[in-house]
């Protein structure tokens, strides 16, 4: 028996060496070969710029300066959001003109369907959440569920999936909080956000959202995931429409955030 399992796991060794062979492991953004299942070759993990201290409570966005203090933002000062707080791991300028592989790497997830893309960035999204529930700076209590953006039938249609289910369901195995991505949803079909104003972004998902079941979202502790904070509008009506309906409190969680808005 010992000498059968023996057998067998050599067997699996070997079977794992040959994959690593004919299918190495590649970095997200380059598509370099690593050593080991990281998800950046250390040339573009130079290039991602985690989030951290000082920040808005609130928003969650970094300040350009770099030192001080967490303190509000002005523009949460001047229009406080309906989530309690929102948190993401990286920051990224669309304006720059530095590589910025984190966000060609959801790029390619969403619109190239790179699957594989998605896997890893699931992973990296429970890393990364789990690091900001040990931090003063970011989500730290127990969620009731954990809630995706959803999007409307149209486009899951012609995307084939929720990329932020996906990364909902990395950080319901790091934290052992279902998933419900029924509870919400969005009631009509709405423009791209990405060539919108700040305005009319919310004006774009004003009233695009509906909880199915009231009493599942009564009294409860909600966490708002998603692959990209831009401006807050979107998660910003998500959280709203989940209060009107009697959540006890919503936090949200995004993989990155643009800082350039």
């Amino acid at each position: 028996m010992q000498q059968g399992q023996a057998w067998l796991q050599r067997l699996g060794s070997a079977a794992r060496t040959a994959l690593t062979v004919l299918y190495p492991w590649r970095c997200l953004n380059c598509s370099a070969c690593l050593p080991s299942d990281r998800a950046f070759c250390l040339k573009c993990q130079g290039w991602i710029q985690s989030v951290h201290s000082p920040l808005c409570p609130r928003c969650g966005r970094p300040f350009a300066s770099g030192v001080g203090p967490d303190h509000v933002c002005p523009q949460c000062v001047q229009q406080p959001p309906s989530f309690r707080s929102a948190r993401a791991w990286a920051a990224y300028s669309t304006s720059s003109g530095s590589p910025q592989p984190l966000r060609q790497s959801i790029l390619r997830f969403k619109y190239g369907r790179n699957m594989r893309a998605g896997k890893v960035l699931a992973g990296l999204t429970a890393r990364h959440f789990s690091c900001a529930q040990g931090q003063d700076a970011g989500p730290a209590e127990d969620y009731d569920r954990v809630i995706p953006v959803p999007l409307h039938l149209t486009r899951l249609r012609w995307r084939g999936f929720n990329q932020s289910l996906i990364l909902a369901r990395g950080i319901e195995r790091g934290i052992n909080t279902p998933v419900d991505p029924w509870l919400l949803s969005r009631t009509r079909p709405t423009q791209p956000q990405t060539k919108l104003s700040r305005e009319d972004r919310r004006a774009n998902v004003r009233g695009a959202f509906r909880v199915h079941t009231p009493a599942l979202a009564k009294g409860k502790r909600l966490l708002l995931v998603d692959d990209v904070y831009t401006s807050g509008a979107t998660v910003e009506e998500c959280a709203r429409t989940l209060y009107q309906n009697g959540a006890r409190s919503v936090d949200v969680f995004t993989l990155a955030r643009v800082v350039d808005l």
